[in-house]
């Protein structure tokens, strides 16, 4: 078994004026977490692998062998709930599926918005989960933001003018669908007493930093916060993730989403994904930022690459071990 994580990242600070500091009480950790479907095991084997890794904040969309989490009734979302908190996990963020995930914005109408059966039945999961964690007093619940014209198809008519602008152009009538959607998950979530931690990815609409900070501004709630993927901001034109991106998002981190890739023609979508710290995101930027600014949120480890085994397992061990080296050069610098 491999020694706990937050034993490993104590040692980032082990020398010269940073062991001075650790040796004080000062020295800052940072949590590392993991996105357990990434994995490829059943629930209970997944808890067991990442507490075996040395991981303690977990997040998930499901949890095999119970119903659906949005249809879980109390007793059910305890349970669940329970199995990880025997373990001596805890869990950071809840999604109850992938709320807003695959609705196309386009599809929504700005007057009818909250009757659209799809988006309907996305903000009522949503708001189990709310329920679920306030009950549990998990911090924080998931949710993504709306798919671009095209997406998830083979067209993406708008990816070329999105790689071009950094991100994409929103047109007024879109934005305001946006805008007036996350109002009522804003309102929902204050009314429960739990963030919306936000993802990112290249098809939805929060794909780089300056597109999630016009959401965040515009909407004017501190309840909306960010799974921040610097190697998504990246894959959608946002070349200054490690620096003017970490100024975008510092506000509203509540985790970061960790994978790397490669691209190779931005404006054709041709990239491939590497392990952490061997493809083009400055991590140790990153991360420098992150502990002189004494970032309280949690690294979270994804894979998406695949090892010559084909094993996500050892995929998921390999960028574990990479975050260790990565944030022994980040300790080291900063």
């Amino acid at each position: 078994m491999e020694a706990p994580v937050r034993v490993m990242i104590r040692r980032h600070f082990l020398g010269g004026a940073l062991g001075a500091l650790a040796a004080s009480g000062a020295a800052h950790e940072l949590k590392i977490g993991m996105y357990l479907p990434e994995l490829g095991l059943a629930f209970d084997d997944s808890l067991d692998k990442a507490r075996e890794l040395g991981v303690k904040h977990v997040w998930f969309n499901k949890a095999e062998g119970e119903r659906e989490i949005a249809e879980m009734s109390d007793a059910e979302a305890d349970r669940m709930v329970d199995r990880v908190r025997r373990r001596g996990m805890e869990i950071f963020v809840l999604n109850a599926g992938n709320p807003f995930k695959g609705i196309h914005l386009e599809e929504l109408d700005l007057k009818t918005l909250p009757d659209h059966p799809k988006f309907s039945k996305e903000l009522g999961e949503l708001t189990r989960s709310m329920e679920i964690a306030a009950r549990h007093k998990i911090p924080a619940v998931g949710a993504f933001t709306f798919a671009w014209p095209g997406e998830y198809n083979a067209s993406k008519p708008t990816w070329p003018m999105r790689w071009a602008t950094r991100g994409g152009i929103i047109a007024k009538v879109d934005e305001d669908k946006w805008v007036k959607a996350f109002r009522i998950v804003a309102e929902r979530a204050e009314r429960h007493g739990v963030d919306v931690a936000l993802s990112m990815m290249p098809w939805n609409y929060t794909n780089t930093t300056g597109n999630f900070r016009q959401l965040v501004e515009k909407t004017g709630s501190k309840r909306l916060k960010v799974m921040w993927g610097p190697a998504d901001n990246l894959n959608s034109g946002e070349a200054d993730v490690a620096t003017t991106g970490f100024a975008n998002i510092r506000p509203y981190l509540h985790g970061l989403h960790l994978k790397d890739l490669h691209v190779i023609d931005g404006a054709n979508l041709k990239f491939e994904y590497k392990p952490l710290g061997e493809g083009d995101v400055d991590y140790v930027t990153i991360f420098r930022k992150l502990l002189k600014h004494r970032f309280d949120g949690v690294l979270s480890l994804a894979t998406h690459f695949r090892p010559a085994s084909g094993s996500q397992v050892e995929a998921m061990q390999i960028n574990l071990a990479n975050l260790r080296r990565l944030l022994d050069r980040a300790a080291a610098g900063a």
